[in-house]
């Protein structure tokens, strides 16, 4: 019942607020013409319906989703992730918390598009991804997909203007490797006469935030513009819903605090000309609990169970420890084993993270929205983390079996089994007292090294673009040498490594006016990687500098002016990079190849209605890899058995999405969306795959990623405003899960939040997360097992802004 009035109270608030008023259609309003687009309103559309923003002169057709400054600041997002969750094929793999460790995946927030992580992720149009980091890598053997960026450590909210999901091959020009799509952030430019703004928040967990923005024009004629915030967000320990038990519990250390710092200048020499310099600061340190505790294992007993385990090994039924047995590592052989974990959060595990990026543009010639210029930008990122706890008092877990075994030689009693343990083993989490003595008896040698990561890259960036007649030329070129600087200490031992590679992207495009109602574009792109040089880089599985040309072909029809539809394709190419599969593994002796492929998509969008207040837009994907990495079971003759072996496969992956936009009157919108993701491992010719595999046998993050997840995504946005009041309340239901990767096969995640201007200068505001206090998990590991990622109960943020 409670669920169900806080429910009814949001939706009332959102939709009841205005009676049924009649949609007034501006039949005067263009938003683009051929050769001359303008950004004339937050979100104006071209004839073809797309959203333009600044950049959007790349794009010809294709699936995009544009976020814009006012949805930013009406629904007070605080982080990218929340700021796209709703749009359609957007996944992410979050662990439940906010830091996360260098190097590992699954310990740190992935965003997928179309089920595909190979996503890129720009500033402005700029690459903000290393190329020789393992910031979310996999471990050893096997590498990922991923870029590499955290999303949230991008750059700061306030700074954003826009957010561009660009789903697809519709993304070509900002990489071959693109196949997932680009998440490009749009960066607020200073307008108009002095002002500025305070926004002061608090809520559930001690989370508080502070935020400052100022901007205007000064010079001749407003010539120079300016625009600088400055950000702080702390939260104490965040509480999450137990999936299996559904009780509410604390994740201990997970606690965190957030501070930034952006600063962006533009200078107007006349129409065409123009410099622009920006400066992005971010810092973090972010608790790391590494998982949620299972509460379905909490409990003295288990925890016994739990680390004998895994510190001194198996027994039998007179606890006498059996000889040879393995210690029990894992949720599969010890369940609940990630409970241990929680001594990682008491410790105070952590991980920090500082960003300074600058970027200096010079605009040397401007057609329209055509840009010629000259960039130069510097990306500078550091990471530190530790990983703290103590198992055993007296050192590693063979020390604790030798302890063991020499005081219980035959075994014993559970009695004196259970003294034993909660005298030389970390006590069970509950008792504070007993907890509070072991970390200080052993904080001083627990845990594994502090780690130091520092990446940079420096690059220089030329564009020239031109109109000819009924064509638009953009000729591109970037150049950028990357360098990632590890460090690692432990017992007093220093060991440091470091890599370097250079990256070369060229692009051409021609866009095509055919007619008033046709644009094709057909485009190049070379990329070319030198081979990883510098201590600790590795060979990359032998694999020295590569090249590719990849091409790609899109275009968009208009029917009419209600209909109209796009088609696209690219070749794809992803190369090998630090840390993918460094090593040989399983049957085959040769190098694993550069992942190649194509990608296909198609759309088409129609207006209804009387003033066009109803759109729909059907979009589909098919990507087809004829490369792909992945490890899967594969008959070994030699041994006759199937053995896990990394190869490059073959993936048929589809992705289907449809939206309705419906503007009900003038005071409120609705956006819905449905969208399914499926994909298809296959193996190549002469392998021999295990009849029996499935996902869930599976040992690669890359396979496992794209199929341990929600299969069917539907969205509900619905906003209320009448200037003075406004509501938004967003639905996203997920269906389809895996019951072995999650607690529930479906979970439906509300949020709602509630703006009023108090004067025309202050708005007061509530924003509530999760608003039924759903249990639900994003993202699952096999080691750790399922819930061990459990996401953040309900949760609210009341605050003011304040505008001088």
């Amino acid at each position: 019942m409670k669920r169900r009035r806080l429910l009814s109270a949001a939706i009332a608030a959102t939709l009841v607020l205005g009676t049924y008023q009649a949609y007034a259609y501006d039949e005067n309003f263009k938003g683009y013409e051929v050769h001359n687009i303008s950004v004339k309103a937050d979100a104006a559309k071209d004839e073809y319906g797309n959203t333009i923003t600044e950049q959007s002169y790349y794009r010809t057709g294709g699936d995009v989703k544009v976020i814009t400054r006012e949805e930013i600041e009406k629904r007070h997002y605080r982080d990218v992730t929340e700021a796209i969750k709703r749009v359609p094929g957007v996944t992410f793999q979050n662990p439940g918390y906010r830091g996360g460790e260098y190097g590992y995946q699954m310990y740190n927030n992935g965003v997928s598009i179309n089920g595909d992580s190979r996503v890129v992720v720009l500033v402005d149009g700029r690459r903000v991804d290393n190329i020789t980091s393992g910031r979310l890598g996999t471990g050893s053997k096997k590498g990922s997909k991923s870029t590499g960026v955290n999303i949230d450590e991008v750059t700061n909210m306030d700074a954003i203007d826009k957010i561009e999901v660009i789903k697809g091959p519709g993304a070509s020009q900002y990489g071959s490797d693109a196949t997932g799509g680009v998440i490009n952030i749009i960066t607020r430019r200073g307008k108009g006469d002095f002002k500025g703004s305070v926004d002061l928040a608090t809520g559930s967990w001690n989370k508080h935030s502070y935020n400052l923005t100022v901007q205007g024009t000064a010079g001749n004629n407003g010539s120079t513009g300016y625009f600088v915030t400055a950000t702080r967000t702390m939260s104490q320990d965040t509480k999450y819903k137990d999936g299996d038990t559904g009780e509410l519990a604390t994740l201990t250390g997970s606690k965190w605090r957030e501070e930034g710092f952006n600063a962006r200048v533009d200078h107007d020499f006349n129409k065409k000309q123009n410099l622009q310099f920006s400066v992005n600061y971010k810092k973090g340190h972010d608790g790391y609990p590494i998982s949620t505790p299972s509460r379905k294992y909490w409990n003295q007993d288990d925890w016994r169970r739990i680390i004998s385990n895994a510190t001194i090994g198996q027994f039998d039924a007179n606890h006498k420890v059996i000889p040879g047995a393995p210690n029990l590592y894992g949720d599969a052989k010890n369940p609940g084993y990630h409970n241990l974990f929680a001594l990682d959060g008491n410790y105070g595990s952590y991980s920090k993270f500082k960003n300074l990026d600058t970027d200096l543009k010079y605009t040397f010639d401007r057609q329209g929205q055509l840009e010629s210029f000259v960039r130069l930008y510097r990306l500078d990122h550091r990471y530190e983390g530790r990983d703290k706890y103590s198992w055993y008092r007296n050192g590693n877990t063979a020390a604790a079996r030798a302890a063991y075994e020499a005081a219980f030689p035959n075994g014993t009693t559970v009695e004196q089994f259970n003294a034993w343990v909660d005298a030389n083993l970390a006590p069970f989490p509950d008792n504070k007292d007993a907890l509070r003595q072991w970390i200080a008896d052993t904080g001083g040698m627990a845990g594994s090294p502090t780690s130091w990561y520092k990446e940079t890259k420096n690059g220089v960036e030329v564009q020239w673009s031109r109109q000819l007649d009924k064509h638009d030329i953009i000729a591109n070129i970037d150049y950028s040498r990357a360098q990632t600087n590890s460090k690692s200490l432990r017992n007093g031992v220093l060991n440091s490594s470091d890599v370097r590679r250079n990256t070369l992207y060229a692009y051409v495009q021609d866009k095509i006016y055919i007619g008033n109602n046709v644009e094709l574009t057909p485009a190049l792109r070379y990329t070319h990687y030198s081979s990883f040089e510098g201590a600790g880089s590795g060979a990359s599985q032998g694999k020295g500098s590569t090249s590719a040309l990849t091409p790609s072909l899109h275009g968009q029809v208009k029917f009419n002016k209600n209909t109209s539809m796009y088609a696209g394709w690219t070749r794809i190419m992803r190369p090998l990079k630090q840390g993918d599969y460094t090593s040989v593994d399983g049957i085959f002796n040769t190098p694993l190849q550069d992942e190649k492929g194509d990608a296909f998509t198609f759309g088409v969008q129609h207006s209804f209605g009387a003033h066009n207040n109803t759109t729909v837009a059907l979009h589909y994907d098919y990507t087809r890899m004829k490369n792909a990495i992945a490890t899967l079971p594969i008959w070994d003759t030699a041994s006759s058995d199937y053995k896990s072996t990394a190869v490059n496969a073959k993936e048929d992956k589809k992705s289907f999405n449809i939206t309705v936009d419906h503007k009900l009157n003038k005071y409120i919108t609705m956006s819905a969306s449905y969208s399914h993701m499926k994909d298809k491992w296959l193996s190549k010719g002469g392998w021999v795959l295990d009849p029996n595999w499935g996902y869930r046998n599976s040992d690669d993050i890359n396979v496992a990623i794209n199929s341990l997840r929600p299969q069917n995504h539907y969205s509900l946005n619905i906003s209320y405003d009448n200037k003075r009041l406004y509501s938004g309340l967003l639905f996203n239901w997920y269906t389809g899960n895996s019951d072995y990767a999650f607690t529930h096969r479906q979970f439906l995640i509300v949020d709602w939040n509630l703006n009023y201007d108090v004067t025309k200068d202050l708005t007061a505001y509530i924003v509530v997360n999760n608003v039924l206090n759903r249990a639900y998990e994003t993202s699952y590991s096999a080691y750790n097992g399922r819930g061990s990622a459990a996401m953040p109960a309900r949760s609210f943020m009341i605050g003011a802004k304040y505008k001088f």
